[in-house]
């Protein structure tokens, strides 16, 4: 979808939980094996969340609103992205959910004691590590139409047992952690913010069980091609003019993998993070404000995101301001 008009990422502020050691987790539903394997593949530590999630979701939040300079009753738009939603108000989480309005009428009862009460409220939660793709997407909508002036963005996610953090498809481990935005027409505040220029979804051809793991990751890497074709072609710009591309912080030889299969040179491929909190769905968050934290991006500098879900994935094309 090309941006209409001008559309602004800023005030990103991320929280993640206590950084624990791989080989800290041996035992605690970790093999050896699998320590070895992800240390080999430069996953060192993960995040782990020690309270339940809207704690560190609030934390965000207030930090976002201070930095983009607005007021919480600026905000007429929520968008919530996770999976989590028996961690969001309970630190130990829920084998089954209750009844779902139960949690959504407390989600609206958490943003009403922010300070938000008159926004409208949505969710992305079916694309798992591309629900932030869907986000953008949402308030990017939501900005065109003039159905809002400031949409927030809050993301998060939270694993219980240690073995349930274990990616053995992707050679990575789940990491815990929350973050807020603000998309809007103008640039908030925070000087660190980037033009939302495009934002592009491919949907894989659906897999079988039968199907083998060789032609699923065929299949993503075809799909990742196209949506990175449609930014360059939505924005007039060639891969060479792309500064840097954020992947999803799965592990080293991943990301070393994906950024030459896309034709970008290891130098363009920002691995800051890599291995230091495991996967968390939102690490381009993460990433997007270290570099800006360490000076690495300059004004109109072209940055190239991927987020990769299991039914599709996508490319948001920014630009530093």
């Amino acid at each position: 979808m090309l941006i209409s008009k001008e559309v602004v990422i800023s005030a990103i502020c991320y929280e993640v939980g206590q950084s624990v050691s791989i080989t800290d987790l041996v035992g605690e539903g970790v093999t050896l094996g699998d320590a070895k394997q992800l240390l080999e593949q430069g996953v060192v530590r993960v995040s782990v969340l020690q309270h339940p999630l809207s704690q560190s979701m609030e934390r965000c939040i207030l930090r976002s609103l201070a930095a983009a300079d607005i007021a919480a009753s600026d905000i007429d738009a929520v968008i919530l992205a996770t999976e989590s939603f028996g961690y969001l108000f309970d630190d130990k989480g829920h084998a089954v959910v209750g009844p779902f309005r139960d949690t959504r009428n407390q989600i609206f009862a958490f943003l009403h004691s922010l300070g938000i009460r008159k926004a409208s409220v949505s969710c992305a939660t079916y694309g798992a590590c591309a629900n932030l793709l869907h986000s953008f997407l949402m308030a990017e909508a939501l900005i065109n139409k003039d159905l809002s002036r400031n949409a927030l963005i809050i993301v998060g996610e939270k694993f219980g047992a240690t073995g349930a953090r274990l990616m053995p498809e992707a050679v990575s481990i789940a990491g815990d952690g929350a973050a807020a935005c603000i998309v809007s027409a103008t640039q908030k505040g925070d000087p660190r913010a980037f033009r939302l220029r495009y934002v592009g979804n491919a949907p894989y051809k659906q897999f079988t069980a039968a199907d083998d793991r060789a032609k699923a990751l065929l299949e993503m890497f075809r799909a990742m091609r196209n949506a990175a074709a449609d930014c360059y072609d939505a924005c007039a710009l060639s891969p060479q003019a792309f500064r840097w591309i954020l992947l999803g912080d799965y592990n080293a030889l991943t990301s070393l993998t994906h950024g030459k299969l896309l034709g970008f040179s290891p130098d363009r491929i920002f691995m800051k993070n890599v291995g230091q909190f495991g996967h968390i769905p939102f690490d381009p968050l993460i990433n997007l404000t270290k570099l800006a934290s360490d000076d690495l991006v300059r004004s109109t500098d072209q940055v190239l995101v991927f987020l990769c879900g299991p039914v599709s994935c996508g490319a948001i094309a920014l630009q530093a301001l």
